[in-house]
């Protein structure tokens, strides 16, 4: 005797997987369960020694400013805004050996100018 579809009240020969040929069919065209969603876990935007550098930084940034309430670019009288990286940020982060204490301005025209802010001294 041949084997039956499994599926109920239904005494069709089996075709494939346990199912006759209309059921299988009919199974097929099921709508299939949608996947569930991956939740995905964005990128961090800095690492964490990164932040606890830059919280460093920034508290010596401000100290920086208030000992130097003056821009330091030539004579120029003007309040402090800015604070110059001579020798770029990096690994001189908290080397205030090679910070300056700029306006807004001066900062503007020492890396708008870099071959004659290098004579100067004040990118290296």
């Amino acid at each position: 005797m041949a084997k039956v579809c499994t599926h109920p009240d239904c005494n069709n020969p089996r075709f494939s997987k346990g199912l006759c040929q209309w059921h299988r069919v009919y199974e097929s065209k099921k709508p299939k369960k949608p996947n569930k969603a991956i939740k995905r876990t964005p990128i961090k935007k800095m690492s964490d020694k990164t932040a606890k550098l830059n919280k460093v930084y920034s508290v010596a940034c401000k100290q920086f400013k208030k000992d130097h309430p003056v821009c330091q670019y030539e004579e120029c009288k003007a309040p402090t805004q800015d604070v110059h990286h001579m020798a770029g940020r990096g690994i001189n982060l908290l080397n205030q050996s090679t910070w300056l204490a700029v306006c807004r301005g001066h900062h503007t025209y020492i890396h708008l100018n870099p071959r004659e802010s290098r004579k100067s001294g004040y990118l290296t």
